[in-house]
């Protein structure tokens, strides 16, 4: 009997170790993503907050796509968003989150390559292992964070112009050195259907400009090449803006909402991003910026223009927002362009960590658990309370009515109202629902109040009156998990009851 069988396998040069250990990572990366995807699934199947269904009823008010552009000249028309929802229509609640999944889901792809392109291009000497690394890594940070889980399981706009910026930088990235035409052709592409998904995708472009003029600056000697490179790569993304802002942009009817302080905001941006809400918001801030800074510095190492490039998406871009812009309210949304690239900068720093020996790989091995168990218990509550309980809220009020006709009234008739008429048309027990506006309530008011809850979920008092002084006692409070949408409490007048 042969002894070849029972002879040690002969050992892997190390080109094929390399390509073993290289392979494995692209799988890796594979996991990750679909994990990442089911776990924007969390926010699919809840109910559909204002804004979803704002931009819903929107779309049925029209009869052919191109009045999104045309008529719908409101800022909580989202072009593209709108365009899906016509597409989809009549649907379940969940389908018309799907191109938010799918662009959500495909951002975290779409981060990955872009940090490992730059890790390549910042660290030649280095092996292609490392490359990968900075891709999972990113990737984790990327498709971790709650804000981005959020939003990625909402009918808007924002998840989109994510994916539609990561595209258009790693084109950016791709660009500088091969194929200059069909990446600049994936750029202008980029930018088109990233302003269609949301106005923010400016940032990415306003910082993709300010990068031309700087390379042109610092390469005088060749201005005539760097300046044909501008012209080919900026001015076609630009003219197309141009003809959108007037066309639209322009004429676009300002909503209201609630007015929230800057510190406010980025401290709830901190938290959805780092998974710390328990932290106090100015502390939570500090970290964040702390760890964008600390990134900052060691891409500044290797490349000057880049970071530059950064630190206009991440900082200056909406800082001229803030200032010159007529939207005035603020929200963490409204940075979601400025966060996913934040993280990128994140998983760069947390790659040279990883490259410190051992002891880096622990520390960023830890770093990554904390941020995961953070923003996982954001993604628990997002499971469980959604972007709130409307449907289950009336449907409890519609059992519990013993008459034929139930009355409502609320604290706030546009916000509340219009999820009444939404799920009321859905409600499982036929009844006919009449809504009282605070200033046609009857003398004897309704049998049903609802005070709705942004920020303050203390705020629940136990008994309440209407504006004509009836009194209402509290039945029940429906949570949700913040950022969008609102807790419900529901009042029940007794005395109504008592004398029906």
């Amino acid at each position: 009997m042969s002894d070849q069988s029972s002879a040690p396998a002969a050992p892997l040069s190390e080109p094929e170790r390399c390509l073993s250990i290289n392979s494995g990572l692209g799988w890796a990366l594979g996991v990750i993503v679909l994990f990442f995807a089911v776990v924007r699934s969390a926010g699919l199947f809840c109910d559909l907050w204002l804004d979803e269904i704002w931009s819903l009823r929107m779309v049925q008010s029209i009869q052919s796509p191109w009045e999104i552009i045309t008529t719908l000249q409101h800022d909580n028309n989202h072009p593209l968003n709108s365009l899906f929802l016509y597409m989809v229509q009549p649907g379940a609640d969940w389908t018309y989150r799907l191109l938010s999944w799918y662009a959500g889901s495909a951002s975290v792809w779409l981060a990955a390559l872009l940090a490992g392109d730059h890790y390549r291009r910042w660290h030649p000497e280095e092996s292609e292992t490392l490359a990968r690394v900075c891709g999972l890594l990113t990737a984790v940070v990327v498709g971790g964070a709650y804000l981005l889980i959020h939003y990625s399981s909402e009918a808007r706009g924002y998840a989109p112009a994510v994916a539609c910026a990561l595209l258009a930088v790693y084109a950016l990235s791709r660009g500088s050195a091969e194929s200059e035409i069909r990446w600049a052709a994936i750029y202008f592409g980029a930018c088109v259907i990233g302003l269609a998904a949301h106005l923010a995708m400016v940032q990415i472009m306003l910082a993709a400009g300010c990068w031309a003029v700087m390379m042109l600056i610092a390469n005088l000697s060749a201005w005539r090449e760097h300046l044909r490179r501008a012209l080919i790569w900026q001015l076609p993304a630009w003219l197309f803006f141009g003809a959108y802002y007037f066309g639209f942009v322009r004429k676009m009817e300002i909503g209201g909402g609630p007015e929230n302080a800057l510190s406010q905001v980025l401290a709830e941006l901190a938290d959805t991003l780092l998974g710390i809400p328990a932290l106090p918001g100015t502390i939570g801030v500090a970290i964040l910026l702390g760890a964008i800074l600390a990134g900052l510095v060691l891409v500044w190492n290797r490349s000057r223009g880049w970071t530059l490039f950064y630190v206009a998406v991440i900082f200056v871009t909406p800082a001229i927002g803030i200032l010159f812009s007529r939207f005035t309210l603020l929200f963490p949304r409204y940075f979601i362009i400025s966060a996913v690239f934040a993280l990128i900068v994140i998983g760069y720093g947390l790659t040279r960590l990883w490259w410190h020996g051992r002891l880096g790989r622990g520390v960023c091995m830890a770093v990554l658990l904390l941020f995961l168990l953070g923003n996982g218990l954001q993604v628990k509550r997002l499971w469980t309370d959604g972007r709130g309980h409307y449907q289950e809220a009336l449907n409890t009020i519609l059992k519990r009515t013993p008459f034929e006709a139930v009355t409502i009234s609320s604290d706030h008739d546009f916000r509340n109202f219009a999820l009444i008429d939404y799920y009321q048309t859905i409600a499982p027990v036929p009844r006919k629902i009449v809504y009282y506006q605070r200033d046609k309530l009857s003398p004897w008011g309704t049998q049903w109040r609802i005070l709705h809850r942004i920020d303050d979920d203390s705020d629940r008092p136990k008994h309440v009156t209407d504006e004509r002084g009836n009194f209402y006692v509290k039945e029940r409070v429906y949570g949700y998990a913040g950022l969008s949408g609102w807790s419900w409490i529901v009042y029940r007048n007794m005395q109504l009851d008592a004398q029906d």
